[in-house]
């Protein structure tokens, strides 16, 4: 059993596209020599929050208004508060050169003498904004010397490399008052957070008359993690199934590898049970899930083409006490274990606006030696701040050392019906994908610790196992009493492919 996760503290926030504008440089004349493209990405916040030394500021990741301000701020030793904004790059080919980038951010006022500086930080900034929840900072990417009317940018180009998401901390080092910015959740869109990425393309012929600028836009996210429960008891097969598992059609076609990918293992769940050989269903408890973890048919269940982690609303006794709900949890460990690979399923989550908080499903991995290490694909938690998104995370430990990203669907929620969660583990670079678009990624420039943990060539040989589960209550709050059970996590299938 391991000492596992800290809370996911980060509020979801809304993840609006990026919008690209292509501006065409060099002459346009008939037949002049081939040229080259430069393009302008402005990517719209997919996060922010204020976070803050001051206790009185509550829950700071919904406002209209970012803060900075020094250690010292309006007489209060304590009182530092930073601005942290996340944005997802997308749409940049993959030979795209030159790249620069600025984070720009709206004040309504000018303060002279009113230092600022940009940091890169790690992590998602979706949080809300509890002090000690505050990302790492990198070091400082740009200076100013004073606070302009309307909007203040910061050279990033160091941190932007690619596509990805990006998280900036901006703190204020002068003039102990607070400075406000507009944020994302502003009614004025024209003043929210941007960063605006520009690079190169290769040579292509010159037009002949001036070119018009088109649009792209390609929704992406930010992020945050979360726990689930590790057990030590011994295997116990699900028994009889119970066939009334919520569900949608599963498709008709004969599964495909991705392009690049070729299956080695998969269970699709056509059975009228848990198969075992692929399968341990456990028996357990985890002091962070209020719920008893069991083994039985009314928890895991295999019924029309689905397997189904249910969650109970009933008294059950475990670890020595009773607790007031049950729930399912499931792995591969000595029957299925990978060292790479892509690591994909479709699932079904329970939660919706107002009837999930507490619930928390999610699909993960694990090292068979039980060391450091662990990929989230994808945790689905409840309730009004939660349910809408995704969150990806990988750890390297649980004090915690980890990294991780908060994604909300550019439409519907994880709840609405089966989506698909995919993570591609790779030497030097890990990427997550929700029904096939990439979200995030991580590698070695990115995660210090990454390669250390996850290796970076084919010398590495640990192998990770498979984990479902569906944890009730714990660090993002217990069931309300609006909270729907029983509740049921339906998987659809779940393949691994690898090169």
């Amino acid at each position: 059993m391991r000492t596992i996760f800290t809370p996911l503290t980060r509020a979801v926030a809304a993840v609006a596209g990026a919008a690209a504008m292509l501006a065409v440089c060099g002459a346009g004349v008939a037949g002049a020599a081939a040229r080259t493209v430069a393009t302008t990405v402005t990517v719209k916040p997919a996060a922010d929050t204020t976070y803050t030394q001051v206790t009185q500021d509550g829950n700071t990741s919904a406002k209209t208004t970012l803060a900075t301000c020094p250690a010292l701020c309006d007489g209060n030793k304590a009182g530092e508060r930073q601005a942290v904004v996340g944005f997802t790059v997308a749409g940049l080919p993959a030979g795209a050169t030159g790249i620069t980038a600025r984070l720009e951010l709206y004040s309504w006022n000018a303060y002279a003498a009113t230092a600022t500086t940009v940091h890169k930080a790690s992590g998602g900034a979706s949080g809300t904004g509890a002090w000690a929840g505050r990302p790492d900072l990198g070091s400082a990417l740009d200076s100013a010397a004073a606070v302009v009317k309307g909007y203040n940018a910061w050279d990033v180009s160091g941190a932007v490399t690619g596509n990805g998401a990006v998280t900036f901390a901006v703190r204020q080092t002068t003039r102990n008052t607070r400075t406000y910015w507009a944020s994302a959740d502003n009614a004025g869109t024209t003043i929210r957070p941007r960063l605006v990425v520009t690079y190169t393309t290769g040579a292509s012929p010159a037009p002949t008359t001036s070119p018009k600028p088109t649009a792209t836009a390609t929704p992406k996210p930010t992020a945050t993690a979360s726990p689930k429960p590790t057990a030590s008891a011994t295997p116990t097969a699900s028994t009889t199934p119970k066939p009334t598992a919520t569900a949608s059609p599963k498709p008709t076609a004969t599964p495909t590898a991705p392009a690049g990918w070729r299956q080695v293992w998969a269970d699709e769940f056509d059975g009228t049970a848990l198969n075992t050989a692929k399968w341990s269903a456990r028996d357990s408890s985890v002091d962070y899930d209020k719920a008893c973890i069991t083994s039985r048919a009314k928890n895991v269940f295999v019924s029309g083409g689905n397997l189904t982690i249910r969650a109970q609303k009933e008294n059950y006794s475990c670890a020595g006490g009773t607790r007031p709900y049950t729930t399912g949890y499931l792995d591969s460990k000595g029957k299925a274990s990978f060292t790479y690979g892509r690591f994909e399923a479709r699932i079904k989550s329970p939660n919706g606006p107002a009837n999930s908080r507490g619930l928390w499903p999610a699909y993960w991995m694990r090292p068979d030696d039980g060391g450091n290490g662990e990929i989230d694909v994808t945790e689905l938690p409840g309730g009004a701040s939660y349910y809408k998104g995704s969150t990806a995370a990988i750890f390297r430990d649980y004090t915690p050392t980890k990294n991780d990203f908060r994604y909300t669907l550019p439409t519907g929620h994880p709840g609405d019906g089966f989506h698909t969660y995919a993570t591609e583990w790779e030497p030097g670079v890990i990427r997550w994908y929700i029904d096939g678009k990439e979200i995030w990624r991580r590698t070695g420039e990115t995660t210090s610790w990454l390669e250390a943990t996850f290796g970076k060539d084919a010398t590495y040989k640990r192998k990770f196992h498979l984990r479902l589960n569906f944890q009730v209550g714990g660090w993002l709050g217990d069931p309300d009493a609006a909270t729907t059970f029983p509740a049921d996590f339906v998987v659809d299938y779940v393949r691994v492919y690898q090169r």
